[in-house]
């Protein structure tokens, strides 16, 4: 049996690893020079800029992939303040509470808003088809909470509109929690004792180190190799790559596509037509992720925690920034301040879209007022734009979800994180579950 995988982002690169630590034999193509997808790390001057991810949370998945790769000494813990959150409200930063249940008792919220919250546990459960996040919150918590947590969360995590985003995709756990125990206090009061706070990490040469690592251990990593053709023939899979070499012509048992949906859709428009319409409706909002440096001593609000969040009600520029500084050491030099900055997604994209000079200048503004900066201008910035962002959980991608399930029988799989999750560690364990699953059908293969 042999497989292909088209894509080596942090998806198909770890495909390709727990394939390689099972025996079964694959070819991973990328058509570029290089590996890991939205993972990108810049090193630019003295500074280490982060244009994807910006750090992992840890997972037992994680842990020992860590391990394997042995990376225990690139391993960098986030700073123990940047468990503080913060979002925008009124103007300024506020606190975000550590927990649901700490919320409760910090000023967060006033009285009112706390009872509301309280009485969530009797609200009954209801499974709506299409529901989104927003109408999940106000449906149990009351419009405040949605609009100062939720908001700006699922811009954060999805660059998106919590009125766009479905509850059942976003948020599949939150949703899960009101089925089961009627309630979702009810099930985090259930599930307290079992609840460990992850840890935040990334590594000492940033998050491009984990891709490079796990490259580094593959037999069958073929860069530049850009696929150009997917056809099949008598059950099998055949892949064409554009530049003539040793593989540019060859068939494999299962295919398996570690591509953003709107690259997939290109290579089976013509063996699954209706499959590539599916995946051509999935949304990539534009982002632009914004790198700004200043003087410590220009800085009068010293960002300490990960970073803030804007929820739509204020009338912010960007989405949000991380404090990178102050997350990891070595990001930038010790007398300074590093700013990443996130403008556009969902709720804004012709944000993302401005002339250059425009974005960065007001981004500079933005973070001046916020921060009480003095400079005129920063010691450096750098602007990097996502034309094709974070896919979006919406209505538009359950057409997609279902068809790539129903296609697994005829061993076509996806392995992306339109498909897995957003996250790193989703990505991570996706595809460890989906190794397996392809191991399962070795014997059928094997003897047909």
């Amino acid at each position: 049996m042999r497989v292909a995988i088209i894509g080596a982002g942090i998806s198909g690169l770890a495909l390709a690893y727990y394939l390689q630590k099972l025996g079964i034999p694959y070819d991973l193509f990328e058509a570029t020079a290089h590996v890991g997808g939205n993972i990108r790390t810049m090193k630019v001057h003295e500074y280490l800029l982060e244009m994807g991810p910006n750090s992992l949370q840890s997972t037992p998945e994680l842990k020992d992939l860590v391990r394997e790769l042995k990376l225990e000494r690139e391993v960098m813990y986030a700073a123990p303040e940047s468990d503080h959150r913060y979002v925008l409200r009124a103007g300024t930063y506020t606190r975000l509470p550590s927990s649901p249940f700490s919320l409760l008792s910090s000023d967060f919220f006033s009285w009112k808003s706390k009872y509301r919250i309280l009485k969530e546990k009797d609200v009954p459960p209801a499974d709506i088809d299409y529901e989104t996040v927003a109408q999940f919150f106000e449906r149990r918590f009351g419009g405040k909470t949605a609009a100062y947590t939720v908001s700006p969360s699922m811009s954060g995590i999805y660059a998106g509109d919590p009125e766009k985003l479905l509850i059942k995709k976003a948020l599949p756990k939150l949703k899960e929690l009101e089925m089961r125990y009627g309630s979702v206090l009810k099930g985090l009061v259930q599930q307290k004792n079992s609840y460990t706070r992850q840890k935040t990490f990334s590594f000492a040469k940033g998050m491009r180190t984990l891709p490079k690592a796990i490259a580094e251990k593959l037999i069958s990593l073929h860069t530049e190799h850009r696929v150009e053709m997917i056809t099949r023939s008598q059950g099998k899979y055949i892949v064409s790559c554009a530049s003539p070499g040793d593989y540019d012509t060859e068939e494999y048992n299962l295919l398996v596509l570690a591509l953003p949906a709107y690259q997939a859709a290109e290579l089976l428009q013509y063996t699954f037509p209706g499959f590539s319409a599916a995946m051509q409706n999935i949304h990539y909002p534009p982002l632009a992720v914004v790198h700004t440096v200043y003087n410590r001593k220009d800085v009068t609000y010293s960002p300490m925690g990960f970073g803030a969040l804007h929820p739509k009600l204020e009338p912010a520029f960007a989405t949000g920034s991380v404090w990178s500084s102050s997350v990891f050491d070595g990001r930038c030099r010790p007398h300074e301040v590093l700013f990443t900055t996130f403008v556009g997604g969902s709720q804004a994209p012709e944000k993302a879209l401005m002339e250059r000079p425009k974005l960065l200048q007001a981004v500079h503004e933005e973070l001046s007022a916020l921060h009480g900066i003095s400079a005129d201008k920063p010691n450096f910035q750098h602007a990097y734009l996502w034309k094709h962002s974070i896919p979006q959980y919406d209505m538009h991608i359950e057409d997609a979800h279902t068809t790539a399930k129903d296609l697994e029988q005829e061993g076509l799989f996806i392995s992306a994180n339109w498909q897995s999750g957003v996250s790193v560690a989703n990505c991570i364990h996706y595809a460890k579950e989906l190794a397996h699953k392809i191991n399962l059908k070795r014997p059928h293969v094997l003897n047909s």
